[in-house]
């Protein structure tokens, strides 16, 4: 009897960010260590063990690859699993990719890349790129712990419209993203304002109130 040959599973992260003080939406990459394409900006990722969850090998990619603080992860979600014959030269492999929000802090081992940024990466990680681009843009606004993730505690009507223009590569109009944002549950808008934005309407300052589900 023939043995079956297993497959190489591997966890691979698309760790994103938006930093209020430059208002950019941005992804990161990581250079490889080791072969094969040693020297590259990839995904963070790793295999994963014989006693880990998916979850636990991907929160291990963002410590160890990415140099990511675990406090700073604060929110995963799982995009999907990505095969194909030749995906990695080293053997048959399935990648299991994930979405991470990480709140902004320095990482001496991530490139963080503007969000158009084709990529140009190894193995077959710009498809993931693109996979996790659309999860991030179907999920912006529609799942709580998601958008509050990526908003941070409190953020203005702009920091909202930059992340929304980002995601969709339309900006949105003033007075329909404020409305938007208004039937959103736990989000209160603190009524502080800034200076006028697209459309004529002053931006607010919106902060989450409840804790999501």
């Amino acid at each position: 009897m023939t043995e079956r040959q297993q497959p190489l599973i591997a966890i691979d992260v698309v760790p994103i960010g938006y930093d209020q003080s430059t208002q950019k939406l941005r992804y990161g990459t990581a250079t490889r260590r080791f072969e094969p394409f040693a020297g590259e900006q990839a995904l963070p990722g790793v295999l994963l063990g014989p006693d880990e969850t998916l979850e636990e090998a991907a929160r291990r990619a963002l410590a160890d690859k990415g140099g990511f603080h675990p406090g700073k992860v604060t929110h995963l979600t799982q995009v999907g699993a990505f095969d194909g014959p030749g995906r990695d030269p080293r053997d048959k492999a399935i990648s299991v990719a994930f979405l991470a929000v990480i709140a902004p802090h320095p990482s001496r081992l991530i490139t963080w890349r503007d969000w158009g940024d084709v990529g140009g990466m190894p193995f077959d990680h710009d498809r993931i790129l693109e996979a996790s681009k659309d999860v991030a843009r179907t999920r912006l606004w529609v799942d709580q712990a998601f958008t509050r993730a990526v908003t941070g505690e409190t953020f203005s009507t702009r920091d909202a419209s930059t992340i929304a223009a980002t995601l969709t590569g339309t900006a949105p109009h003033a007075g329909n993203l404020h409305r938007q944002l208004s039937g959103l549950d736990g989000l209160i808008a603190t009524g502080k304002a800034e200076s006028t934005v697209a459309g004529g309407r002053r931006a607010t300052t919106w902060a989450w109130g409840s804790t999501p589900g």
